[in-house]
């Protein structure tokens, strides 16, 4: 049963916004924006990373900012729902 699911999980992830690819490539690298990522995701997209910033729409930013308190996995794995 994990195996299937770590199977659609991954097929979300490639289907995803590459806006939130690189968010998640971010965090993945970086242990702060991770962790501002993980507890504020609308002020870690604000701020961008290492000087680029995300283009996201109003709404993909609505739907991330309720991601909250999750662990990186937890997170990777409800974006790629969005």
């Amino acid at each position: 049963m994990l195996k299937a699911m770590h199977i659609n999980a991954h097929q979300d992830l490639r289907k995803m916004h590459p806006e939130f690819s690189r968010i998640l490539s971010a965090a993945v690298i970086n242990q702060k924006f991770r962790d501002l990522l993980l507890n504020d995701p609308d002020r870690a997209v604000s701020r961008g990373y290492n000087g680029e910033s995300f283009n996201l729409s109003s709404k993909e930013k609505k739907e991330l900012s309720s991601l909250k308190g999750l662990s990186l996995a937890d997170f990777a794995s409800q974006l790629a729902q969005i």
